[in-house]
């Protein structure tokens, strides 16, 4: 609360009541008062104004009875200005019951104000003092629980964010799911992490039902979109903080709508956006498929509103759909559009999601899920 409306110490500076009492009992004397007693204070000076307030509307009762009295009796004897004394001293009379009529009833508008702060102010103590009981009993009924809390949360949270989902893989996590990281110098932010027997994986990007459209500008492409524990792309700027100057391992993962899959990887590393996020190989792919990332060892990033692919007179992405690491447009577009049956028309198919070794590029894909992972040092090509 504020303070009181009275000239007397405010709820928080009230003395102890009974400070002999207290040392009596051999404990160091009290230097405030409780809330209990603060509350008898406060319904003390509520009644007091409540008392004040009744006295003062009986006093204007008796003044305007009086006042009346007078009037008829100054009528009776021809008005107060007549020649006669009495009615002279009646109209003086009068004249001083109206001035002290008004001052009465300025009092009392006062006293109303003063009325209403001392409510007010019961009011917040009312408040205060329910808060306090409240806490009181939280405190008291779980203080045997408050210090395994503590360490639990200690636990649960750790004082420093992990870099990537591998490191929190480290540390002990073994359950899948959406998580917070901070990759050096860089902010925090989620990713989904998907963790395995062998380690914790970083996941970049996921295609499963179409539900989010991938024909997406470099902005968004760059900050990311899509919901995690779904299909999403992270962010071109996520994944180079994450990454950085180091070497990481790309896992792809692809199904048909057969049921078949495939899985490719390789060591590659990306550059920020002055590159135009340029993903370049640093060892050779792995799995049953070949490459179809291109022959090119370096390739930037594009987007139909920023084209940066190696084919001189076409637009890759305009010609194709979404943004990619294009090299010639006709080799890999994991982020083309998604189809759940093959279209009829040709040059439906070529904008879908593709990995020409494996299906050709004219057979959309059913899903697809990239993601990353710290390279051992022995991965050196």
């Amino acid at each position: 609360g504020g303070e009181g409306p009275g000239p007397g110490p405010s709820p928080s500076r009230c003395a102890a009541g009974d400070k002999s009492g207290s040392a009596a009992l051999g404990r160091a004397p009290e230097r405030f008062a409780s809330w209990d007693e603060v509350n008898v204070i406060a319904h003390g000076l509520l009644q007091l104004g409540h008392g004040l307030k009744e006295h003062v509307d009986r006093t204007k009762g008796q003044m305007r009875e009086l006042g009346s009295r007078l009037s008829a009796h100054n009528s009776s004897l021809g008005g107060p200005w007549e020649p006669q004394g009495l009615p002279r001293a009646g109209g003086f009379t009068w004249l001083f019951l109206h001035l002290l009529q008004s001052l009465m009833d300025a009092q009392n508008l006062r006293i109303e104000e003063l009325l209403q702060k001392i409510k007010q102010q019961q009011y917040k103590l009312d408040k205060q003092n329910l808060q306090i009981k409240s806490l009181q009993s939280k405190v008291s009924s779980g203080e045997v629980g408050l210090g395994a809390t503590l360490s639990s949360m200690a636990l649960s949270f750790p004082a420093e964010l992990p870099q990537d989902c591998h490191q929190l893989f480290l540390a002990g996590q073994q359950s899948s799911g959406v998580f917070q990281v901070q990759p050096a110098g860089s902010q925090p932010f989620k990713v989904y992490c998907d963790m395995t027997t062998e380690g914790g994986w970083t996941v970049i990007q996921r295609r499963t039902d179409g539900s989010v459209d991938f024909d997406q500008l470099w902005d968004a492409y760059k900050n990311g979109f899509g919901d995690l524990r779904g299909d999403f792309w992270l962010g071109l700027e996520k994944m180079h903080r994450l990454i950085q100057e180091g070497r990481f391992n790309l896992l792809i993962e692809l199904e048909d709508w057969e049921g078949n899959s495939q899985v490719i990887q390789f060591v590659f590393s990306l550059g920020g956006e002055s590159t135009a996020y340029t993903l370049s190989l640093l060892g050779p792919l792995s799995g049953e498929l070949e490459n179809a990332i291109g022959d090119f060892r370096q390739l930037p990033f594009s987007t139909r509103d920023r084209d940066h692919d190696l084919k001189a007179d076409t637009n890759c992405a305009k010609h194709l759909s979404g943004g990619w690491w294009f090299s010639t447009c006709g080799h890999a577009n994991l982020n083309g559009k998604y189809f759940r049956s093959i279209p009829r028309q040709r040059h439906e198919r070529k904008q879908g999601i593709f990995w020409k070794t494996w299906k050709g590029r004219y057979y959309p894909l059913k899903s697809t899920t990239m993601k990353i992972q710290p390279a051992a040092l022995e991965a050196e090509p």
